[in-house]
C-alpha cells in the first residue's frame, strides 16, 4: 500500500510540475482586441487579435517571431524576424526583417481588419507614406534575438526577399 502512495505521490507532483511548465505564456494588449502574444516560449511570439467573447482565444495575424510594434487609433504596424517554425524550434534568422501594416478599420471579406505584409523595408516605406504614418512609431519592442538564431535555407528566403 505505501508503494503505492509513493508511485501516486510521484505522479502528482510530476503532473503539477509539468502543468507549470507546458502552459506559460505572456500578452500585451496594444489597441482594441490586438494582442502580442506568445505561448510556452517567448520566441513564439505573434501578433494576435483576441476573440471577442472569449479571453483565452484568438487568432494570430503575424507569425513568430514579432519584436516590435507601433499603432494609432486606425494602423499597427508591425517588424518580425520569420522562425522556422514548431518543428524547427521557432529559431528566428534576425538576417531577415520583414514588416507589417494593419489597417485596423478597413474590414476583407473574412477578417475584420486588413493586413499589408509580409513586406520589405522599401515597400514598408511606401505603404507608411502612403498611409501618412510618420506620427506612427514602433514604441513596444521586445529583444531582436532572445536565442540563438539561424539562417533560413535558400529555398525559404527566396519566398521573402
Amino acid at each position: 500500500m505505501a508503494i503505492h502512495r509513493k508511485h501516486l505521490l510521484s505522479w502528482v507532483l510530476m503532473a503539477v510540475t509539468l502543468s507549470g511548465c507546458l502552459f506559460d505564456s505572456g500578452s500585451k494588449r496594444i489597441v482594441g482586441q490586438y494582442i502580442v502574444l506568445w505561448i510556452d516560449e517567448p520566441e513564439n511570439q505573434t501578433l494576435s487579435l483576441q476573440s471577442a467573447t472569449s479571453a483565452s482565444s484568438s487568432s494570430v495575424i503575424i507569425l513568430p517571431y514579432v519584436f516590435a510594434v507601433g499603432h494609432n487609433d486606425r494602423f499597427i504596424i508591425a517588424k518580425q524576424h520569420p522562425t522556422n517554425g514548431f518543428a524547427g524550434g521557432y529559431k528566428m534568422d534576425t538576417g531577415i526583417t520583414l514588416y507589417y501594416i494593419i489597417d485596423t478599420k478597413t474590414k476583407t471579406r473574412y477578417e475584420d481588419y486588413t493586413l499589408y505584409g509580409p513586406l520589405t523595408l522599401t515597400k514598408f516605406k511606401g505603404l507608411y507614406v502612403r498611409f501618412n504614418l510618420q506620427q506612427v512609431s514602433f514604441d513596444v519592442q521586445y529583444p531582436d534575438n532572445i536565442y540563438p538564431t539561424i539562417r533560413l535555407p535558400d529555398s525559404l528566403r527566396g519566398k521573402i526577399e
